[in-house]
């Protein structure tokens, strides 16, 4: 592709950083260019959206962008509803970006998980992504419904829950996990998830289903949000019997 198709982004770090009209993203270092995608079984692509990149796989947007003018107001949402502070532990079961987990780091620790190995090269070439590598930020490359059981009991007074659609990622809707979740919650944790909106033109209700087995793994307070097409709760102070 010629220079002159491409609009410069940003600089920094030695790089420079240019997209298309189609969106897609390009780093040029030295007189190397490339494009900021990755095939590994599925195709991980890094693309703008009202000036901020986000994440495709094969095409699908990992990110909720309606309603808001970029994905990073999406995260900044979460985190004020959330109200995370300065002695909170937070878990984030699904990094992407890394953009929620950036705004939770204005607490004492956020310990994040992404699950592919892509992502997170693409994350390492991604500038909106720089704060992830902070002191205040775990990162592992894993899977969370496997990485959750090391945890203790009662580890994280807030938990982040923002992952794939539920076709994607079905583990992640059970309540096998939803009783994971519980556990490590402390007494009074605060949590997020994302619950989406498929299978809604068909009649289904994913996020009654979801509130449904979150009731039964012993959360409350459950209020269904809109606007960031996901569901607000805590774990009771009394422990669920």
């Amino acid at each position: 592709m010629k220079k002159r198709e491409l609009k410069r982004l940003i600089e920094t770090g030695g790089a420079a950083y240019f997209s298309d009209p189609e969106g897609n993203i390009y780093v040029e270092k030295g007189k190397k260019r490339h494009i900021l995608s990755i095939f590994d079984e599925h195709l991980y692509k890094l693309r703008l959206f009202n000036g901020i990149p986000i994440l495709e796989i094969d095409g699908l947007r990992m990110h909720l962008v309606k309603d808001f003018k970029t994905p990073l107001d999406y995260s900044r949402e979460i985190a004020e509803k959330l109200g995370i502070g300065r002695r909170d532990i937070v878990l984030d079961t699904c990094m992407g970006l890394g953009y929620t987990a950036i705004e939770a780091s204005k607490a004492k620790k956020v310990v994040t998980f992404e699950i592919n190995g892509p992502v997170l090269k693409l994350v390492e070439w991604n500038p909106w992504s720089k704060k992830l590598f902070s002191r205040r930020i775990e990162i592992t490359l894993g899977d969370i419904a496997e990485e959750i059981k090391q945890f203790d009991d009662n580890s994280f007074s807030v938990i982040i829950h923002d992952p794939p659609r539920f076709s994607r990622a079905p583990l992640l809707y059970s309540l096998k996990f939803y009783q994971e979740l519980y556990r490590v919650a402390k007494p009074q944790a605060r949590i997020f998830h994302y619950v989406g909106s498929v299978g809604k033109g068909k009649g289904r209700k994913i996020a009654e289903e979801v509130e449904k087995r979150l009731k039964r793994a012993g959360f409350a307070n459950i209020i269904y949000n809109k606007r960031l097409q996901g569901l607000l709760f805590r774990k009771p102070a009394v422990p669920h019997r």
